[in-house]
């Protein structure tokens, strides 16, 4: 087998939580604003950058540093808040665990590279079981040392981290930012998970491979494997 890895989006890729996020920023918006989000705007300008990015594109000028420290705050509360009183919805996506423990066992290197902070990350190990799979100190996470999606320093850096080069990496992503990032770091192979709606795609979701669940990323793995390459 020629040697990969596989790095792997977190929210809305291995916890799918796109409606949960984009819930706590609507009632966050409502309660400050006076009114909501739009949701496909939601998707296509802000999904998957820091929470930071997120209040500058929606909240702009009207509010300071101290202010925007606040909103961020209230953010992670509410969403946090929903996890925990929907846990029919907070757990990881279906076939995840199936493809970590192959993975694992096959000695493929693999890891994770959230926009999420390392509060937000401690969250998801406390809950989702994660140490199964993952070392805490190895995640890497929005914690301010480079620029946020779509920038590429986070999938650069991750690369770097599993000591495979950027070429014979799959990333697996949910949102433009993500994807964008990735390939902008040079990642042979990008995968677009399930998807809200084709309108990413249009909107310049850079993915060789648009997959709706992870058994078809369980059987890409598989023969991926068996052909010793990353198929460009």
């Amino acid at each position: 087998m020629q040697e990969f890895a596989v790095i792997f989006d977190f929210n809305g890729t291995m916890l799918f939580d796109t409606q949960i996020q984009y819930h706590a920023w609507d009632t966050l918006a409502k309660e400050t604003l006076g009114h909501g989000i739009d949701q496909e705007e939601f998707l296509r300008c802000t999904n998957g950058r820091t929470s930071h990015e997120t209040v500058e594109y929606f909240w702009g000028n009207q509010v300071n540093a101290e202010q925007k420290k606040a909103l961020i705050e209230q953010k992670r509360r509410n969403y946090k808040e929903y996890c925990l009183t929907h846990p029919e919805e907070f757990q990881l996506a279906a076939g995840i665990p199936k493809i970590l423990d192959y993975l694992k066992e096959n000695h493929i290197p693999f890891t994770i590279a959230t926009s999420s902070n390392p509060q937000s990350v401690d969250f998801y190990f406390a809950h989702l079981q994660l140490e199964n799979w993952f070392r805490r100190e190895a995640v890497i996470c929005s914690d301010k040392k480079f620029p946020g999606k779509p920038a590429p320093d986070i999938y650069c850096y991750a690369a770097n981290a599993l000591g495979i080069p950027p070429e014979k990496c799959i990333v697996i992503e949910d949102a433009v930012a993500g994807t964008q990032s990735a390939r902008a770091a040079d990642i042979g192979y990008i995968i677009l998970i399930n998807p809200e709606n084709d309108s990413l795609v249009r909107a310049g979701a850079q993915a060789d491979l648009v997959i709706q669940d992870f058994d078809q990323l369980y059987e890409f793995l598989l023969k991926n494997g068996e052909d010793d390459s990353i198929k460009q």
